[in-house]
């Protein structure tokens, strides 16, 4: 079984995604977290900037993504990458690697050897994935789709708040702004923009809390 869920930053669908693969013992996989590695090895191990992330040479792409040097791997609710048998997932988690995923994740060569990878899981596990197109190009024969989405403002708050754990203070309205590009950026490219699948559920997170939109994904899936 495969179930995806798609939808814009600060939606709340990679949380949602983890707490239902651990409800139903599948594995999960965070399409962000291949986007994202390979921009953080494109700039560490080949020296990368923001104009070259937007055009980068495949083969570059291709030897990270190699079965021999990269792993994705989910244990114990815990998704973690590794580059030539090092961990690299503590570097994911910062809104500059976000940025630079984005500018890659667009480009028609990267898909093509990411999107190879999902749906190989797909093939092996019951799966959870989340992302922008997940429901739409990687895994349209879905059983369960939702896009999970909120409010402009709720979702750059989340964002800032996010932000602020992680010790980085940035005004709201920047953070806003942030936010409104990226949504025009991602529902706007020609590749695989994010949109909503027409069979699947939309669910609005802005005023309901985890536990209620757990039990309202859970009674879908269990009908």
């Amino acid at each position: 079984m495969i179930i995806t869920l798609d939808g814009p930053c600060g939606s709340g669908k990679s949380t949602l995604a983890q707490l239902l693969a651990e409800k139903l013992g599948f594995f999960y996989i965070n399409s962000g977290y291949l986007y994202r590695s390979l921009a953080h090895l494109l700039v560490s191990e080949f020296g990368y900037d923001e104009a070259a992330l937007q055009a980068p040479n495949i083969e570059h792409v291709s030897f990270i993504l190699h079965e021999d040097n990269f792993t994705y791997q989910y244990q114990d609710g815990i998704a973690r990458v590794f580059f030539k048998g090092n961990e690299i997932t503590h570097h994911l988690k910062n809104s500059t690697v976000s940025h630079h995923a984005s500018l890659i994740s667009a480009h028609v060569g990267v898909r093509q050897l990411i999107v190879p990878l999902q749906r190989t899981f797909g093939d092996m596990y019951n799966l959870i994935s989340d992302g922008r197109d997940c429901g739409t190009e990687i895994y349209p024969h879905a059983q369960f789709k939702f896009y999970i989405t909120a409010d402009l403002e709720i979702r750059a708050q989340r964002l800032q708040a996010d932000l602020a754990r992680k010790g980085i203070a940035i005004n709201f309205e920047e953070i806003l702004q942030m936010t409104q590009a990226r949504d025009i950026r991602d529902m706007t490219r020609t590749i695989s923009p994010l949109k909503k699948a027409d069979d699947a559920i939309k669910i609005d997170t802005s005023h309901m809390t985890i536990d209620q939109l757990l039990e309202t994904m859970l009674l879908v899936i269990q009908k």
